[in-house]
């Protein structure tokens, strides 16, 4: 072939099938190296590392990561669980169905280094999962009893939990010995705060502080959002919340995380559920709007849209949405959300990660 004829494409072209042609030489060369066997030994070698080997965190960095963006409607998501991992050390907000499975699954997050859980209120999509992580991280070697932090629910969830997973914990000792496995570190112990007279600090370590505050999610009691501190940097989590009148509480946060329902989607629904003769579930829908965030704004309904206007938050990150964010219609009103928002927007799913480097303003979404 004439060089005058070589094309760009053409010389991209012969360059990838040479390196496609070393990589195969290369295989050929290492099987012929080392028998099939040795190949196979070190192909489970690296596989069980990659299972049991957790990478250490970045220094100085606030990980926000997001092992569970669901709700009770869309199976297709794990049940809310967000975790906020510093310099090897992990709090877990809630602990939904399904959400311990991918904290165990991440392999940049080591369950033995969870050192507290903090409940926004009791409904099981935001503690199902909870006996399985204080398994995860008892059983991977946690140091002490696992610390609940909730309002005065949690101490019957915490005891309801350390009652029902009695006969595993003592079947755990009997496979692998109290030595290995202290039956007392694998109990919980719940931490009781309340909100009464307003935003309260409920812990602070080396690494952060967490404050507590009142959000409505009537006719449930003791439903609280949470502000995590960790230097120069905060994080605030909505919980499960109807729409506030005043947002100025989020003033100054690099992340405010909240939950959202389109009120006029979801109306839709019911009806439909209406006409079919599913009357039940009619009135699960309907009942929804009145304890969820409206997105927003119609018809004199006042949504979290306008509620952002004068807010002084990097991002506002969405999560929990209803109906599931799946919807063609809910598809359609995100995309019209995100691009009226005051405010930089996000939707998060499950494994999604935000990094927030310490000493620094910069937002960096995995």
């Amino acid at each position: 072939m004439k060089l005058e004829h070589l094309t760009e494409g053409k010389i991209l072209k012969y360059l990838a099938m040479f390196f496609m042609g070393l990589v195969l030489v290369t295989v050929l060369v290492v099987f012929v190296i080392k028998s099939p066997k040795q190949v196979m030994d070190e192909l489970v070698r690296r596989g069980v590392e990659e299972l049991l080997v957790v990478e250490e965190d970045p220094k100085d960095v606030m990980r926000v990561i997001f092992n569970g963006t669901g709700t009770p409607l869309a199976a297709q998501f794990a049940s809310q669980s967000t975790v906020i991992a510093i310099n090897d050390n992990i709090y877990v907000f809630d602990v939904g169905p399904r959400s311990n499975a991918n904290l165990v699954m991440n392999m940049t997050l080591e369950p033995a280094f969870v050192k507290a859980v903090f409940i926004s209120h009791t409904h099981s999509d935001h503690v199902g999962d909870l006996g399985q992580l204080n398994l995860a991280s008892w059983v991977r070697g946690r140091e002490g009893p696992l610390q609940v932090y909730g309002t005065e629910t949690v101490q019957d969830l915490v005891d309801g939990y350390n009652l029902a997973y009695g006969p595993d914990r003592m079947h755990r000792v009997a496979h692998h010995g109290a030595d290995l496995i202290d039956p007392e570190v694998g109990l919980m112990e719940a931490n009781i705060f309340n909100t009464d007279d307003g935003e309260v600090l409920v812990y602070k370590d080396d690494q952060i502080e967490v404050s507590a505050f009142y959000v409505p999610h009537d006719p449930v009691t003791g439903a609280v959002g949470y502000r995590i501190t960790c230097q120069d940097r905060s994080v605030i989590i909505s919980g499960d919340t109807a729409l506030m009148d005043d947002y100025s509480y989020a003033n100054g946060a690099d992340l405010l995380i909240h939950e959202g329902i389109f009120h006029q989607v979801n109306t839709r629904i019911a009806r439909i559920a209406e006409r079919v003769g599913k009357l039940r579930m009619m009135q699960i829908f309907d009942h929804i709007n009145h304890y969820h965030t409206n997105m927003i704004d119609y018809e004199g309904e006042p949504g979290l849209l306008s509620r952002m206007e004068g807010i002084d938050v990097d991002m506002l990150v969405l999560t929990h949405i209803i109906p599931t964010r799946d919807n063609f219609l809910v598809k359609r009103k995100l995309k019209e959300f995100i691009s009226k928002s005051p405010v930089e927007t996000i939707v998060v799913e499950d494994n999604d990660e935000i990094h927030l480097p310490l000493g620094s303003d910069e937002i960096i979404v995995k």
